[in-house]
């Protein structure tokens, strides 16, 4: 059975007239008429009552033209479906990311504004394979990235967004007036910390290992807005970066350069072979990268 029989037989059950339906899907008559005989052959059962050279539809007709009116229908309708599911898939963006949350959010949100017909699945996952953008924290490398060439199978750009790490602290803190700050001359105080697993915590954690440090932690915690609240709130000092963060902070708190170590770290943006054509995914990862170099506050003036 071939979906052009089903169709012939659709034609001659609405007009009941062998003559007619043929015309209406211009073939010949006979060529209609064996078409029908193979298909009741082919499905064990007559679908017409003949009738002085008329036909009507009998029970088993009916039943048949019941069941293929709605299966005809949705094939008719599966090219578009699909040329839709084309245009959805390449306007929307899989990214992974596994530092600067708020940083990232915001962007998409400000990204979307401009383009809301751009959809975006969002994951936080150590390992993925099905992403077209992964961003993820690194201590600032001290060589210029590598070049293109060098780049791993699978992917097809990165981009080194670098940005310095800050000592925050209350405004009476002893070194709010400092110009710069050495970590071992903090090593008496109390820090305000990310918990673990956040990659933002290994790393301040390795400019501490680097100073000869231990961090006395008075509070962690997994959210970094609790802990920009309490360093505010003159709970204790800690590591504020300088873009993540959404650029300089309020009246409550101070963010003091750090001399030693080089305290600085880059998000690396990776887009890997799975965004194919994609023009959507390279025009966001330059939008971030405009709204990463950008203050925040102001990325209205950040454009597409």
């Amino acid at each position: 059975m071939e979906i052009q029989q089903f169709r012939y037989f659709l034609a001659a059950a609405r007009y009941e007239n062998l003559t007619k339906a043929a015309e209406d899907l211009h073939i010949a008559q006979p060529a209609l008429s064996q078409s029908i005989k193979r298909l009741e052959t082919e499905l064990g059962v007559s679908l017409f009552d003949r009738k002085n050279h008329r036909i009507e539809l009998n029970e088993q007709g009916k039943l048949l033209k019941k069941r293929l009116i709605p299966i005809l229908e949705s094939i008719d309708n599966l090219k578009d479906e699909l040329w839709e599911s084309v245009y959805s898939s390449e306007r929307t963006i899989y990214l992974n990311f596994l530092s600067a949350s708020n940083l990232i959010t915001n962007s998409i949100i400000s990204y979307r504004a401009l383009k809301p017909d751009v959809q975006f699945q969002v994951s936080q996952l150590e390992m993925t394979e099905n992403c077209d953008i992964h961003i993820e924290s690194r201590i600032a490398i001290s060589v210029t990235p590598p070049h293109p060439q060098e780049l791993p199978d699978g992917v097809v750009r990165r981009e080194y967004l670098r940005e310095e790490i800050f000592l925050a602290v209350p405004p009476d803190s002893k070194f709010a007036k400092h110009k710069t700050v050495d970590l071992r001359e903090v090593k008496e105080e109390n820090f305000i910390r990310l918990g673990n697993g956040w990659q933002l915590r290994g790393i301040c954690d390795d400019f501490c290992r680097r100073a000869g440090i231990r961090p006395q932690a008075v509070f962690e915690s997994n959210s970094p807005e609790s802990v920009r609240n309490l360093i505010a709130a003159g709970l204790g000092i800690g590591f504020w970066p300088e873009k993540a963060w959404g650029g300089k902070p309020g009246h409550g708190v101070v963010l003091i350069p750090i001399r030693y170590p080089n305290c600085r770290r880059d998000l690396v943006v990776t887009v890997f072979e799975q965004a194919g054509n994609k023009p959507v995914v390279d025009e966001f990862v330059n939008y971030f990268c405009k709204y990463f170099e950008k203050d925040p506050s102001g990325m209205g003036d950040v454009t597409v």
